[in-house]
């Protein structure tokens, strides 16, 4: 999704930045005493591991596997798409209608370095008992794939609310490619973008400097409702108004899409909205059908995951946006859908099958979300306190600590520890949280 970065957290020590690992060379295939796994591997590991999606999850996860020690050539990926590409550039790629330079820089690495890729194919069934997969390729029937460790990384699908009037023509959500081409086909006109999140603000900008009249609406009332705090979210409201120039339709509820055929309209609890195109940026759910077809556990949908993001599968892995992840702050289970919870779990899958697991895996992730909005910056470092509440810290607050010169921040309060650090800068230049909030937010746990 739209994070730049994350910090995560190995143990008590202070987390490094995310950065994908590199191919250290192609180890030579031979087997491996499962006895001397514990004590660091010199030899390649040969285990078969099948890795369902081509995201990042799964090319974290095979980057990962190679520097532990497991041959190259006895990973596979299945993938929909191939190469992988970042969804964060999506807007960019809107705004300049030009779709190269998506691609994630590491695919051609993967198969240079011996993975076997099998795309465009999706993985239809698993049979735990039997370690097998049933995939799909386009135009060439079913298949069934052995391995010996498996690992989803299936992501996330768009959420689309139960609208009347959804399936008009004109609607699209922004998650992907196709989302992309549909709309770079409009000329001129109007969109109404639904979803006043990172992903939907940032569709909006994109659609207004293509020349499109835009209005937004969110059904609370402040905006980045999942990543800032209200006293945070007014001047990226007045800039989005003044500057930008979208109508934004806060606390406002959708309650049907009008047209014949096509859309033409939006019907909120304020009234009508008029509309050549329709995108829902309402979030995403976990891609996990794959998973709860064979049984695997889960909260909601949302696979459920040891340390090491073993399932209740035998010999299975699930990380990404069709899993939960743990939060280092409350130590809490949670549905986290970013790119660099996938990336941090793939750490800890990768050792975990190259035999190196030992204790209770990852100590959790500590969420760090950077993304430009325009000419708006927006920082998150730890939790806010909306999610800090409903992850059971009800005296959380957000406490205002600079306002003015185009720079808002806050931190973050609860239990008398800094559990959060909050910026929002409109024309500035990048800003790096100080060590002393890494230091307060990675302070032991009351």
């Amino acid at each position: 999704m739209l994070v730049k970065r994350g910090y995560v957290v190995h143990h008590s020590s202070m987390p490094p930045l995310n950065f994908l690992p590199r191919i250290p060379g192609k180890p030579k295939r031979k087997g491996v005493d499962s006895g001397r796994r514990g004590e660091g591997l010199k030899e390649a590991i040969s285990e078969r591991v099948l890795i369902v999606g081509g995201g990042v999850g799964g090319v974290y996860t095979a980057l990962n596997l190679i520097r532990e020690g497991v041959d190259p050539r006895r990973i596979t990926v299945v993938a929909d798409e191939w190469p992988p590409y970042s969804r964060h550039r999506l807007p960019e790629a809107l705004k300049c209608g030009y779709l190269g330079g998506l691609e994630l820089g590491v695919a051609k690495e993967l198969m240079d370095a011996g993975v076997n890729v099998v795309s465009p194919a999706r993985a239809v069934s698993i049979d735990p008992a039997s370690k097998e997969v049933t995939i799909q390729r386009v135009g060439k029937g079913e298949e069934e794939v052995s391995y010996d460790c498996l690992v989803v990384a299936t992501g996330g699908k768009p959420f689309l609310p139960p609208i009347p009037g959804i399936g008009l023509r004109g609607v699209t959500t922004f998650y992907g490619l196709n989302d992309i081409k549909r709309l770079l086909s409009l000329r001129g006109g109007s969109a109404v973008v639904i979803g006043g999140g990172l992903v939907g603000v940032a569709a909006a900008i994109s659609l207004r400097r293509r020349g499109l009249r835009v209005a937004l609406i969110e059904l609370k009332h402040s905006l980045l409702p999942q990543v800032i705090d209200p006293p945070l979210s007014e001047p990226l409201r007045k800039y989005l108004t003044d500057l930008e120039g979208i109508k934004l339709f806060l606390g406002s509820k959708v309650r049907k899409l009008l047209g014949h055929g096509r859309v033409t309209a939006v019907l909120t609890d304020s009234g009508a909205i008029g509309a050549d195109a329709v995108v829902f940026a309402t979030g995403v759910r976990p891609n996990s059908g794959l998973l709860l077809r064979a049984g695997a556990s889960n909260v909601r949908g949302a696979i459920t995951v040891d340390g090491w993001g073993r399932t209740s599968l035998v010999s299975t892995y699930a990380l990404g946006d069709c899993a939960l992840s743990k939060d280092y702050i409350t130590g809490k289970v949670t549905y986290r859908p970013l790119g660099f919870v996938a990336a941090h779990y793939a750490k800890y899958v990768a050792k975990a099958i190259a035999g190196k697991a030992s204790g209770e895996g990852t100590s959790g992730v500590v969420p760090t979300i950077y993304e430009r909005l325009g000419e708006v910056r927006v920082y998150r470092l730890g939790l806010s306190a909306s999610e800090a509440r409903a992850l059971g810290l009800s005296d959380a607050e957000a406490e205002v600590i600079r306002s003015g010169n185009n720079v808002w921040e806050a931190k973050v309060l609860a239990k008398g520890r800094v559990i959060g650090w909050e910026l929002v800068a409109v024309g500035h230049e990048h800003v790096i949280p100080t060590a002393t909030y890494l230091e307060q937010l990675l302070s032991p746990k009351s």
